[in-house]
């Protein structure tokens, strides 16, 4: 024992954890494998403790198919639909996507590695940077986002199912409730089901979007470039990538949750290329389909009315059911219900978020945070049914923010003071507060930033002295400088405090 420690205390880096090796397997399932509960097997009875590698079984290409239905779908497809709301042309909208799309999908592919290699959940994993109270105070932040993200989800899917109905007869209430409780059944099963049905749902909903297009037709009646567009500007290109970057790395924040299972030999490079193209190709065309017609239609005399509605639903709906009647109608159902397709891993990650934060509740399986996700998702999502768009911008624009710093951290402790070892990480110290590290250089490095984010910002709500002549850097000044200060305060931080 003395031996191997005067091994590890010579390491260059001086890193505060080992290896997971067997000789903690027995301390391991100990702490992870608690029977308090009467099991059933089409349940998943977890909660946020790691996962051994014997429960690894899941084949290696459920991840990248996850990914694909929890992209391929109408929040996308309404968010790259933002393009109109900041002034820019079509071709400038197109290369602001590619370009943030290509670049802020690295952090959630390399991430979604993280989870199979090491058993842990995301949040859990940051405890190594944040420490264990640190990390309590992003579970919150990590908890908004997943339900705000549901509720956006709920409403479109509502209000989409409202536009088909004849004469808009049906509330988007009903629509709404249809939504949330078919997310709720999946999540409930755990994320077995949940792998299961996210590994087909992006295929009919592809089909659906590519029928869109087609009957959406092009020249002035359909998908064209305005003759007339807006003059694209510095400020409209930085704000418009700020929400393409958000909508990205958001997944940063959960991405190791939904590779837990997966059979920890896979490769992975073969893992991470596989999740980076399945971001790259179903965030980037469906964004940029967002902003084709979200550019074209209020030039369009047919499409006029519907895209001034709060949701794309009716739109959908003048496009499909107008061509090609019923079939059209059942074909704008299928996108309705693709919502459900990113409100699944919200919803499970959700229950992960919670219990990070407060660990009393870790007593309780993972499942029954569910009842409370639904609890909270459903009334908010009649309440603010009517706000779709303007909500959307926003905290779009603020999950930039958060997400990169929570990012640019994670990145700073993995790749460059860990160097991707990953065998630096003693998984058996996941819940010891007094052995994790402190987190006063995470917490540091995350609340710091906000002091120059903030002049940098350009919102519609505000917009700070700097943003007014560079327009919005608050992200990537969020991003740059939380890596940075973090490579400088962690060394200062285990130097003081071991």
């Amino acid at each position: 024992m003395d031996a191997s420690k005067k091994t590890f205390d010579e390491k260059p880096l001086d890193l505060e954890v080992q290896s997971f090796t067997p000789s903690t397997q027995e301390e391991y399932q100990a702490q992870t494998h608690s029977k308090r509960w009467p099991r059933l097997s089409f349940l998943e009875w977890t909660s946020i403790e790691p996962v051994s590698p014997e429960e690894q079984k899941q084949p290696w290409y459920l991840i990248p198919l996850l990914w694909c239905s929890v992209n391929v779908n109408v929040l996308t497809f309404s968010t790259g639909m933002l393009a109109a709301f900041f002034d820019l042309s079509l071709p400038a909208s197109l290369y602001t996507i590619l370009g943030f799309t290509l670049v802020c999908a690295l952090v959630p592919a390399y991430f979604t590695t993280l989870g199979m290699r090491l058993g842990l959940r995301q949040l859990v994993h940051s405890r190594y940077a944040f420490g264990y109270v640190g990390t309590s105070a992003l579970g919150l932040l990590s908890a908004a986002t997943q339900l705000v993200y549901g509720i956006e989800n709920c409403i479109i899917g509502g209000q989409t199912l409202r536009a088909v109905s004849p004469h808009e007869s049906m509330s988007s209430v009903v629509g709404i409730v249809i939504i949330a409780l078919a997310s709720f059944a999946v999540c409930f099963f755990g994320i077995r089901v949940m792998h299961f049905v996210e590994g087909i749902l992006w295929f009919p909903t592809l089909i659906c979007f590519i029928l869109l297009t087609a009957l959406a037709g092009s020249g002035p009646d359909g998908l064209h470039i305005p003759q007339d567009g807006a003059a694209t500007t510095c400020s409209g290109v930085l704000a418009y990538g700020c929400i393409v970057a958000g909508f990205n790395l958001s997944w940063a924040t959960i991405a190791s949750d939904v590779s837990l299972y997966t059979t920890r030999t896979t490769s992975v490079k073969k893992m991470f290329v596989w999740v980076y193209i399945s971001f790259v190709l179903t965030i980037a065309p469906f964004f940029m389909l967002g902003a084709a017609f979200g550019i074209a239609a209020p030039h369009v005399p047919k499409w006029y009315d519907a895209s001034q509605e709060s949701s794309p639903g009716p739109l959908f709906n003048v496009i499909l059911a107008g061509r090609s009647g019923n079939f059209g109608k059942f074909v704008t159902v299928l996108l309705a219900l693709s919502a459900i397709g990113n409100i699944i891993p919200g919803i499970y990650s959700f229950g992960i978020a919670v219990q990070t934060s407060f660990p009393i509740l870790c007593r309780l399986p993972r499942f029954v945070m569910s009842f409370v996700a639904l609890a909270i998702i459903l009334p908010c999502s009649i309440v603010g049914r009517d706000k779709f768009y303007d909500t959307l911008t926003d905290f779009s624009s603020i999950l930039a923010y958060w997400c990169g710093m929570f990012s640019g951290i994670t990145l700073a402790d993995v790749c460059v003071l860990r160097r991707f070892n990953l065998n630096t990480y003693d998984v058996s110290i996941w819940k010891n507060c007094s052995r994790l590290p402190p987190g006063i250089a995470g917490i540091a490095s995350f609340l710091i930033p906000i002091a120059l984010i903030v002049p940098c910002m350009d919102q519609t709500w505000y917009t700070g002295p700097l943003a007014e002549h560079s327009g919005d850097l608050g992200f990537e000044v969020g991003i740059v400088f939380s890596f940075t200060l973090y490579l400088i305060l962690r060394p200062l931080e285990k130097r003081i405090w071991h």
